[in-house]
C-alpha cells in the first residue's frame, strides 16, 4: 500500500437500501452486513482496493434521502461528504425509483466532485417493465452511468471500469442563486457549496439551520437569509425542484402508458397469483403448526407426537445395538440423542424430521408463489402490513422462531453440545489428562475456564445465537422487518415514538449495542433518548432471548408467554411515561418499504457466518474473563469464606428476601452486567439442574430481562447519549429491574401461579 496521502478516497453515497454495502463488499472484498430494510449502516465503514494502479480508500456511508439532513445519521453522510473532500463519489442508486435518486444526483452536482452513477437493481426494475434511458442520464449529468444487479456481480467489472474514468457533473438547469451578497455570506464556509446551503435554509428545518450556523457561523447566516429574501423569486426554483418537477411530468405520462401497453401482463401475472392448490397447501401448513403447538399444550396426540415416537421405535432403539457393535455410539447420540428413563432426548435427526414436517407446508408453497406470481409478491407485502391479516402472520413468524430458537437451539442442539459434547467427552478426557490442584481446579473445576467459560458460551449460548441469527437473517433478507414498522407504528406512537423505531427494537433481538448506535435513524433527540432508555430495559440480545425461549420452554408454553407479557407491558409503560416526561417532538412517520423477497441463502449463511465468528471473537473471551474473575473471588478466603460466598450473602437481602430466588442466582445478575447473555446462561445452568421452579424461572428470567445494560451497551450509551444520561438510566433501570421482579414474583405465590 502507498502512502496514505496518496490514496484517493472514494465514497458511496445513495438512498437508503440500495446496495451501498453490497458494492461496498464488491470492491473491497471486506464483508459489509447486507439486509433488506433501510438504516443496516450507521456508521462510517472502510475499507481498501487497487485499481488500475492507483489505491483507494472506499467509504461506505449510511443512506440519505437529500443532503439536507433530517436524522442523525443522514447528518453523518453530509459531515463527510463536506469535510472528508472525497476525490470521487459513487453514488448507488435504486433503477425502481429514478425520482428520488436524481434528486440526490443533482444535488451531488452542485458539490462540484467527480460523480458516477450506478443504477443498482436492474433486474427487479426490468421485472416490473421499467425501461431507463441510462446514456440520455449520462449526456445529460456528462457523468459515467452503470446498471448492475450487485446481489449476482452484474456490471461490476463496468464499474471498476467507471471508477478510472469519472467525470464532474454539469448542472444541466442553472438556479440562478449565485448572488454576490450570497457568495460573500459564504467567504469563510472553506469550499461549502453556495447551492447545498441555499436547499438548507430553503427547507425551513430548524436543525438544517442550526447545521448552516455552525459552518458559517450566525453572522453569515443573518447574511445569507437577508440576501436569498431579496432574491426569493430568482431562488424559488432550484435546480433538484427543476428536476424533481420534470421527473414528475414524465413519469406520470409513463406510468399510463405503460399501464396501457402491459395490461394483459398484468392480468396474466395476476391470474397465476389463483392457484388454489399451492394456497391450500399453505392453509395445511399453518393447520399444522397450530395443531402442534396447542396439541402440545393440552396433551392431545398431534403429528409431532407421533412423529417422535415413530423415531424412537423405528430408529431409535433398533440401531442402538447396531452402532455400539461398531464403536459408533457417539454417532448415534448424535443423530438420535441418549436414552433418559425409556425416552430419546437431544437428537438431531429427530428434530430435523419435525422442523421440516413445520416448516415445509409453510415455507415451499410461500416460496414457489412468490417466484411464480409478482402479484403474489406485492400482496403478501400488503397482508403483512394491515392490522386484519398482519397479526396473524406475526403471531406465526414469531411460533416458528421461537420453534427454531426455543427447541432446535436451545433444547436439541444446547442438550448435544452440552450433555454430550462436553458433559460426555470433553470435560471427563480433560479432567482424566489435568493433574489435581491448582490448574485443575482453574481448567475444569467448578469455575474452571473449560468446565464453565466454555461450557457456558460453546455449549449454550452459541447455539442459541446461532438460530437466532439463522432466523434473523432470514427474516432481514425478506424484507419481512421494515413491514413491522408499519404494523407497530400505532403502538409506538402511545410512547413517543413513530414507527421507524421498531427496526432498533428488532435489531435490539441481535445486539443492543449495535441497536443503540443504529437509533440514529431517528429523527429527534427525544425518539433517540426514549429508544435508547427501552433497549437498555427490556430488549433482550440474541443469546438472553434464544436462553429465555429454551429455559421458559423447559418448564411451559405459559411461563414464555407470561415472561414476554410482563416485559413488554413495562416496556410500553415507561415508554408511555417517558413519552410525557421527556421534552421533545416526535418526528414524522415517512418510511421506505421495499419490497418482499425470496431470502437468498448464500447472504444468510454469510451473515449467519460473520455474526457467528463475532460472537466468537468478541464474546468467548469475555466469558473465559468472568469465569476467571468468578474462579479469583471462589479462591480468595476472607475469614472461612470465599468472595462468591461473601457476594452471595451481600446480596441474599434481595435475591432470597425480596425477589424468593436461590442465593445461587446472585452470580448470574452480577456476571449479567459484564454480559447479558453469561448472566442468562447462568440461569439456564441451575434451570437444567432443577433448582429453579417454574415461578423462580418467570421471576428470575424478568429480572435479568429488565435488569442493567451489559458493560458493551453501557459504554455505547455513554457514547450516543453522554455520561449523565447513562447515569440516569441506569439508575433508574436497577431498582426499577428488581422492584418489577419482587411484584410478580408475590403475585405469583399468592396466586399459586405455576406452582
Amino acid at each position: 500500500m502507498t502512502d496514505g496521502a496518496k490514496r484517493k478516497k472514494l465514497m458511496l453515497v445513495g438512498n437508503p437500501n440500495v446496495g451501498k454495502s453490497v458494492i461496498f463488499r464488491r470492491l473491497t472484498k471486506r464483508y459489509a452486513i447486507v439486509s433488506n430494510y433501510p438504516g443496516t449502516t450507521v456508521e462510517i465503514s472502510r475499507g481498501e482496493m487497487r485499481l488500475g494502479g492507483v489505491d483507494y480508500e472506499v467509504i461506505d456511508t449510511p443512506g440519505i434521502n437529500s443532503l439536507v439532513p433530517q436524522s442523525e445519521d443522514e447528518r453523518v453522510t453530509c459531515e463527510m461528504l463536506l469535510r472528508e473532500k472525497p476525490d470521487l463519489v459513487v453514488q448507488i442508486a435504486d433503477a425502481k425509483n429514478l425520482r428520488r435518486t436524481l434528486l440526490v444526483t443533482s444535488q451531488l452536482a452542485d458539490l462540484g466532485v467527480p460523480l458516477v452513477l450506478v443504477l443498482n437493481m436492474m433486474d427487479e426494475a426490468q421485472d416490473r417493465g421499467i425501461e431507463i434511458d441510462s446514456r440520455g442520464i449520462a449526456e445529460l449529468f456528462t457523468i459515467p452511468v452503470v446498471e448492475t444487479v450487485a446481489t449476482y456481480n452484474q456490471g461490476i467489472r463496468q464499474l471498476f471500469q467507471a471508477i478510472q474514468q469519472p467525470a464532474v457533473p454539469v448542472k444541466p438547469i442553472s438556479n440562478g442563486c449565485c448572488a454576490t451578497e450570497a457568495e460573500a455570506a459564504l467567504a469563510d464556509a472553506d469550499g461549502i457549496p453556495l447551492e447545498l446551503v441555499v436547499e438548507w435554509l430553503e427547507s425551513g428545518d430548524a436543525g438544517s439551520t442550526r447545521e448552516v450556523e455552525r459552518l458559517i457561523g450566525s453572522a453569515g447566516t443573518r447574511r445569507l437569509q437577508g440576501a436569498l429574501q431579496e432574491h426569493r423569486r430568482t431562488c424559488h426554483h432550484t435546480l433538484s425542484k427543476e428536476i424533481n418537477q420534470r421527473r414528475d411530468q414524465f413519469l406520470n405520462q409513463a406510468v399510463a402508458s405503460f399501464k396501457q401497453n402491459h395490461h394483459h401482463r398484468l392480468l396474466e401475472d395476476t391470474a397465476g397469483a389463483g392457484s388454489w392448490v399451492w394456497l391450500g397447501l399453505l392453509f395445511l401448513g399453518l393447520a399444522l403448526l397450530a395443531w402442534g403447538e396447542i396439541g402440545e399444550m393440552l396433551g392431545v396426540p398431534t403429528p409431532n407426537s407421533a412423529l417422535r415416537e415413530w423415531t424412537i421405535i423405528r430408529l431409535a432403539k433398533p440401531s442402538e445395538a447396531f452402532f455400539s457393535a461398531n464403536y459408533l455410539g457417539w454417532l448415534h447420540m448424535l443423530l438420535l440423542g441418549k436414552a433418559s428413563e425409556g425416552q430419546y432426548e437431544y437428537g438431531l435427526l429427530l428434530e430435523f424430521l419435525h422442523l421440516l414436517l413445520l416448516v415445509a407446508p409453510i415455507v415451499v408453497p410461500v416460496g414457489v408463489l412468490m417466484r411464480r406470481s409478482r402479484s403474489f409478491t406485492s400482496e403478501l407485502g400488503r397482508f403483512t402490513r394491515r392490522a386484519s391479516t398482519g397479526i396473524p402472520i406475526l403471531i406465526v413468524v414469531l411460533l416458528l422462531v421461537y420453534e427454531f430458537v426455543g427447541y432446535t437451539g436451545a433444547q436439541t442442539l444446547v442438550g448435544v453440545l452440552e450433555d454430550i459434547v462436553f458433559g460426555t467427552y470433553l470435560v471427563p478426557w480433560a479432567q482424566t489428562i489435568v493433574p489435581r490442584g491448582f490448574f485443575y481446579d482453574l481448567l475444569v473445576g467448578q469455575y474452571g475456564l473449560i468446565s464453565m467459560g466454555l461450557s457456558y458460551s460453546i455449549a449454550i449460548v452459541l447455539p442459541v445465537v446461532g438460530t437466532f441469527f439463522i432466523a434473523f437473517g432470514l427474516l432481514e433478507d425478506s424484507g419481512y422487518l421494515p413491514r413491522l414498522a408499519i404494523l407497530s407504528d400505532r403502538v409506538l406512537r402511545t410512547m413517543g415514538l413513530n414507527g421507524k423505531a421498531v427496526l432498533p427494537m428488532v435489531l435490539g433481538l441481535g445486539c443492543d449495542t449495535m441497536a443503540t448506535m443504529t437509533t440514529r435513524i431517528l429523527n429527534t433527540r427525544k425518539e433517540r433518548l426514549i429508544a435508547t432508555l427501552l433497549l437498555a430495559l427490556g430488549i433482550p440480545c440474541s443469546a438472553q432471548l434464544g436462553v429465555i425461549l429454551g429455559m421458559a420452554a423447559g418448564f411451559s408454553p405459559q411461563a414464555t408467554l407470561t415472561v414476554l407479557l410482563i416485559v413488554a407491558s413495562q416496556l410500553v409503560l415507561v415508554g408511555y411515561l417517558s413519552s410525557k416526561l421527556i421534552q421533545g417532538q416526535r418526528g414524522d412517520f415517512i418510511f421506505e418499504i421495499p419490497p418482499i423477497r425470496v431470502p437468498m441463502l448464500r447472504n444468510v449463511a454469510l451473515k449467519t457466518w460473520y455474526r457467528v465468528k463475532w460472537f466468537l471473537w468478541e464474546v468467548v473471551p469475555l466469558f473465559l474473563y468472568a469465569t476467571f474473575a468468578l474462579f479469583i473471588l471462589h479462591q480468595l478466603k476472607i475469614g472461612d469464606k470465599s468472595g462468591i460466598r461473601w457476594m452471595e450473602e451481600g446480596l441474599r437481602p434481595i435475591v432470597v428476601g425480596l425477589l424468593h430466588l436461590p442465593v445461587e442466582t446472585a452470580q448470574a445478575f452480577v456476571m449479567g452486567f459484564l454480559r447479558r447473555d453469561y448472566g442468562a446462561a447462568g440461569l439456564f445452568d441451575l434451570a437444567r439442574q432443577g433448582k429453579l421452579t417454574a415461578q423462580q424461572a418467570v421471576v428470575s428470567l424478568t429480572v435479568i430481562t429488565l435488569f442493567v445494560p451489559c458493560v458493551a451497551n453501557f459504554l455505547v450509551i455513554i457514547k450516543e447519549q453522554g455520561w449523565k444520561r447513562a447515569l440516569m438510566i441506569v439508575g433508574f433501570i436497577t431498582p426499577f429491574a428488581l422492584a418489577v421482579g419482587g411484584v410478580v414474583s408475590w403475585v405469583l405465590r399468592t396466586f399459586h401461579l405455576f406452582a
